[in-house]
């Protein structure tokens, strides 16, 4: 198998920038803390609150009815992984405590065959993998991979990673070993790329076999909803929602994967699945998968996604719809579908090590991903919606899913411990290497330990300084976008700075210079016709009603609008607000809501914030895209 590209593990990378290591410390002294209150049902906004009592039921240390959503065990998982990751930056006694209070816990559930799933066990234990179209058990047995993966990793301990073998086992002899439920996929993908990632933790080919089985059998044949409706006993978790009121596109469905070219379906289904065919295409180098996997990622990224990395755009179904079809109050966009996109993002990077793929990857991280995370570490974004107003918020039915601020925990709770995770894994993504080079990709201070040397990034504004020692090389340093870079004297190629250096000690400066840029979207996206969006570097601004003021509809920015960066003292440290001259448009005087004649423009001051950063100072309208006006 080719397996060109080395992924460095994450105890060898020290992220050492302020930001992210304020928003790492932020999810090791409270994010993790909070959920595990949350896991345990001690949040009060946390309706099931239960997660980790089903496993103590399903252990049989305390008596109780299982309670919350099918899937709920996967939050427990997801919270293990992102635990994980904070003992490889971080130990800390009492976190190690509470993972292996969990993973006693997950063992105690497990069952003489290696099955582990509290909803079958305790609830329905003679349908085991009977609905697999929205049971969600091999999803949840996909997080519980990572996280043991994660887990041993990290701290060396092979308890989970044990544990997650069994249950994996069991699966291959049900799934590949037994003729009889040959042809099986997971309604809900995630289990094909972690038992991708099951492999390289255990070098068991079993898993890889199983992994390409799923992912192959999918839109094969007759329809397995179809099937499956017909099993004596069945049971729907969701009603008709995926047998009636959604098509097979909704859960990747409708044809075989290699003969899918545009992103359909359930966001974050649609994510962990392309995520997975781009892992086998890499091992595989198998061109139709390869093919698929670009075509899927350019639609995706070319024509449904937001410019806030957001994807998703349909509540219903929390789907993509068509092409350019980005409505901007009514966006999902859910964070979980964003961490996906990033997913995908990185192993397309690893196919072909295209530098543009981790514009994608740094537009979801630095908007999207990072907007979940309220400033207190409490609280937590489900959807990211390009466009608010809460008073239209309250009022509307169709804008039901929208939070006008975030809240502190879900029912289905699967975003904050998906944000979690992805924050503290950063580390894992910034580096990759193979036969001759070394590949920086994305400029996040940090400390680089190599079996054979050392590197280090830092940065003071916009001068950073590469600091190698380490035996001769070439280094690809890759150039964001929205950056403009001076690297002199070396050459810059299809995306990179390309750095020969000899071998030994040596310092490579060089100046990264974020720009303000005024975006249009298509023509073709309606939703944004004669709008305007600023962004600064990758991270995408709007304005917010805290700064000014009510009826953001009626402001409008020039397109020759130059901008003064302004440092706010509620900002982080490395953020910047952006301030220029705009127009209100006041329709004062006036009693119709429709005239001939033009309104007063009145001039105004618009401040812009980072999208990241907008809720952190309570409910207010909100806006991405903004109406242009004529040039001042």
């Amino acid at each position: 198998m080719t397996r060109r590209i080395v992924s460095i593990p994450l105890h060898s990378v020290k992220i050492t920038d302020p930001f992210w290591t304020h928003m790492q410390r932020l999810i090791h002294d409270v994010v993790l803390p909070f959920q595990w209150e949350a896991l345990n049902g001690r949040v009060e906004d946390d309706a099931p609150g239960c997660a980790l009592q089903n496993f103590r039921i399903a252990a049989g240390l305390q008596e109780g009815r299982r309670q919350g959503v099918v899937f709920l065990d996967s939050d427990v998982y997801k919270w293990l992984e992102a635990a994980a990751y904070s003992l490889a930056i971080q130990p800390n006694a009492e976190l190690l405590t509470k993972t292996e209070e969990a993973i006693e816990l997950i063992g105690l559930s497990q069952q003489a065959d290696g099955y582990i799933n509290t909803y079958y066990t305790l609830v329905e234990p003679d349908m085991r993998f009977r609905n697999l179209t929205d049971g969600h058990e091999l999803y949840c047995a996909g997080h519980l991979f990572e996280a043991a993966a994660a887990y041993f990793e990290a701290t060396g301990r092979r308890a989970i990673l044990d544990i997650a073998s069994r249950f994996a086992d069991y699966l291959v002899r049900y799934f590949l070993d037994d003729p009889a439920h040959a042809g099986a996929y997971p309604g809900h993908p995630e289990v094909e790329a972690a038992l991708i990632r099951l492999y390289h933790a255990t070098d068991n080919e079993a898993y890889l076999r199983l992994s390409a089985a799923f992912i192959n059998a999918r839109g094969c044949g007759r329809s397995q909803r179809e099937a499956e409706l017909e099993k004596e006993g069945f049971v729907k978790h969701w009603g008709d929602m995926l047998f009636k009121e959604l098509p097979e596109c909704y859960m990747q469905a409708h044809a075989p994967v290699r003969e899918q070219h545009a992103a359909l379906g359930h966001a974050v289904r649609a994510m962990y699945l392309y995520s997975a065919m781009a892992d086998m295409a890499y091992m595989t180098d198998e061109a139709a998968l390869r093919e698929a996997c670009e075509a899927l990622f350019h639609n995706t990224v070319f024509k449904r996604m937001y410019v806030t990395g957001g994807i998703g755009s349909a509540a219903g179904g929390e789907c993509f719809t068509s092409d350019d079809d980005l409505p901007n109050d009514t966006a999902y966009a859910e964070t979980c579908a964003s961490v996906g996109l990033m997913m995908f993002a990185e192993r397309m990077w690893r196919i072909d090590k295209d530098a543009s793929r981790y514009d994608v990857w740094e537009t979801a991280l630095y908007n999207t991903v990072l907007a979940c995370l309220g400033s207190d570490g409490k609280h937590f974004f489900y959807t990211n919606p390009l466009s608010i107003n809460p008073c239209h918020v309250r009022e509307s039915t169709s804008l039901r899913h929208i939070e006008t601020t975030r809240r502190e925990w879900f029912g289905v709770a699967c975003c904050p411990p998906n944000a979690a995770r992805r924050l503290l894994s950063l580390g894992r993504s910034l580096y990759a290497c193979d036969d001759d080079s070394l590949y920086l990709l994305s400029h996040i201070d940090n400390e680089l330990t190599l079996p054979d040397g050392k590197v280090s990034l830092r940065h003071d504004g916009d001068h950073y300084t590469l600091h190698v020692n380490a035996p001769a090389t070439l280094i690809m340093l890759r150039v964001p976008a929205g950056y403009e870079i001076d690297a002199a004297p070396h050459a810059l190629s299809e995306g990179y700075v390309r750095i020969q250096h000899p071998g030994g000690l040596a310092l490579y400066p060089y100046r990264l210079t974020a720009k303000v840029r005024i975006l249009r979207a298509r023509p073709e996206v309606a939703h944004t016709s004669g709008k305007l969006c600023v962004a600064y570097g990758q991270t995408v601004y709007c304005l917010e009603e805290a700064d000014n003021g009510k009826k953001l509809a009626a402001l409008a920015l020039p397109a020759n609008a130059s901008f003064r960066i302004l440092t706010k003292d509620w900002l982080p440290p490395s953020m910047r607000a952006l301030e220029t001259k705009g127009v209100r448009y006041s329709a004062e005087g006036r009693d119709g809501p429709y005239t001939t004649e033009p309104y007063a423009a009145i001039p105004v001051t618009l401040t812009f914030i980072p999208y990241s950063q907008w809720n952190n100072r309570g409910e207010g309208e909100m806006c991405v895209w903004v109406n242009e006006a004529a040039s001042l």
